[in-house]
């Protein structure tokens, strides 16, 4: 693996994001083998990164991006400004497929808007050596959205490190988080992760519901942030008026954004996730090391993640989207102790399998193979065919910066402008900009797949036209 240097593009970076976490473990991985990393960013990072993290971050527009590193990677959760540079980068480059989560579990329109864009731009795949998914989920909805080669999708599960979820906190400080959530005698049904529509809280509120009269004691704990983008906050105003209509919203409780989830996992009895799209599902492994059982849905990759190929599953699955088969589940694990505990030991020997140490081994072998196919000149791209109207098609003025050639005052004027406009620029214009953008590609597809089609319907005819003419000629001399 002859790479110097290393560059990660992604949106941006900030603590207790999955694909964040992903981030900084490649970096380091990458440190250790002595190539310099970068991470280069659309938008600004958070505010309490690691110091390492932190020393390597770059905010960049398109234009400046400089494209000299030996190895890119492409981290994609969704689509990003930056993520464009990625066609220009002639050396190896890796695209790392996060998941797009389907555009109809968004709440608003402008949500939706965006995730058709991030399905229709993961096309930036073509660009690299290998693509690489979390889970064969992940890597089978790259290909349907792309048609990228299968064979060069590798899977590499997410890293979860065990041994710190395995230890037990002290009893003082359970005991302190019980009584802030006021959980004292209570069994905890345990959700982790984002508030988003494809994650069917709403199903974990109805199972509670049903359950609430047979198991008086039951609570719903809720962990994860309730505020920030606009779809969070939609999806956390309807899952508060859900469990006030079903008669649960003193059994539910939100506990917005936590430092760390460790502690949680362990005052619960069982996780649950209902997801219906889930890529990986990294709680799921999380609850697994420390000891808790899982139900989850059969839906994306979690019957994978519980089972990896191992052939026994280390929670219960129900079917997607039921919320009569996902109350049957937690109660057969509230009174059969005895399925808990098997689910438990299963749990444990599997979560060893997403260790650091096999991530460690799974990555480094996805990048010495795509730094083999870089000094061969082998991309995907170059085999794909691409109308030339289609290299025409991105109208966007990327390039494009706000500069002032004024003295002394012209980085005022620079930042006013910017601040000005950048409400409707990027809420409105940009979103117009780039769906144009996908338009004008489909269209170039569709007009060179039309052209093929009449060049084989003119082959036919000139094929035919012997025949034709030989029956016309028998036809005139019969007459």
């Amino acid at each position: 693996m002859n790479f110097a240097t290393a560059d990660l593009l992604t949106p941006t970076v900030r603590t207790g994001d999955a694909t964040s976490n992903h981030t900084f473990e490649l970096v380091r991985l990458l440190a250790d083998q002595g190539i310099r990393p970068r991470i280069w960013c659309s938008r600004p990072p958070g505010s309490s990164l690691p110091q390492d993290i932190r020393d390597l971050v770059r905010v960049t527009h398109y234009a400046d991006y400089p494209l000299d590193a030996d190895l890119t990677i492409l981290q994609y959760p969704s689509w990003f400004p930056l993520a464009e540079r990625f066609r220009q980068v002639r050396r190896a480059a890796v695209f790392w497929y996060h998941g797009v989560t389907p555009p109809e579990f968004m709440g608003t329109a402008a949500a939706r808007d965006q995730m058709v864009n991030a399905q229709f731009r993961t096309e930036l795949a073509w660009f690299a050596q290998l693509a690489v998914a979390a889970s064969p989920f992940t890597a089978g909805e790259l290909h349907r959205h792309t048609g990228y080669p299968q064979e060069r999708i590798r899977v590499v599960p997410l890293s979860v490190n065990a041994d710190q979820f395995s230890r037990t906190p002290a009893a003082s400080s359970l005991s302190q988080l019980r009584r802030r959530w006021q959980l004292e005698g209570k069994q905890v049904l345990l959700y982790i992760g984002r508030l988003a529509g494809n994650k069917r809280i709403d199903l974990l509120i109805d199972a509670l519901a049903q359950l609430a009269p047979r198991h008086t004691n039951l609570h719903l704990l809720l962990v994860g942030s309730t505020v920030g983008d606009s779809t969070t906050s939609h999806v956390h105003a309807q899952l508060l008026r859900h469990a006030a209509a079903r008669g649960v919203a003193e059994r539910v409780t939100f506990t917005g954004k936590v430092a760390r989830v460790d502690d949680y996992l362990h005052l619960a009895d069982m996780l649950l996730l209902a997801s219906l799209h889930e890529g990986f599902g990294v709680p799921v492994v999380e609850a697994m090391a420390a000891g808790v059982p899982v139900v989850a849905g059969a839906g994306g990759a979690l019957p994978w993640v519980l089972d990896a190929g191992n052939g026994e599953y280390a929670g219960l699955l129900f079917a997607p989207g039921d919320a009569d088969a996902l109350a049957n589940a937690i109660e057969r694990l509230l009174t059969q102790p005895a399925l808990a505990a098997t689910l438990v030991a299963r749990g444990r020997r599997l979560a060893e399998r997403y260790s650091p140490t096999h991530f460690r081994e799974r990555v480094l072998a996805v990048l010495e193979e795509a730094g083999d196919l870089a000094c061969r000149g082998d991309t995907p791209v170059e085999r794909r065919p691409v109308p030339a109207l289609y290299e025409q098609a991105d109208i966007a003025l990327r390039s494009y910066q706000v500069r002032s050639n004024l003295p002394l005052i012209g980085r005022l004027i620079d930042w006013i402008r910017v601040n000005a406009t950048s409400h409707f620029k990027e809420a409105y214009l940009d979103g117009i900009v780039e769906r144009q953008v996908n338009y004008n590609r489909l269209a170039a597809q569709e007009l060179a797949a039309l052209r093929r089609e009449i060049t084989r319907l003119q082959a036919q005819a000139a094929a035919l036209a012997p025949a034709l003419m030989g029956n016309s000629e028998n036809k005139r001399q019969m007459r």
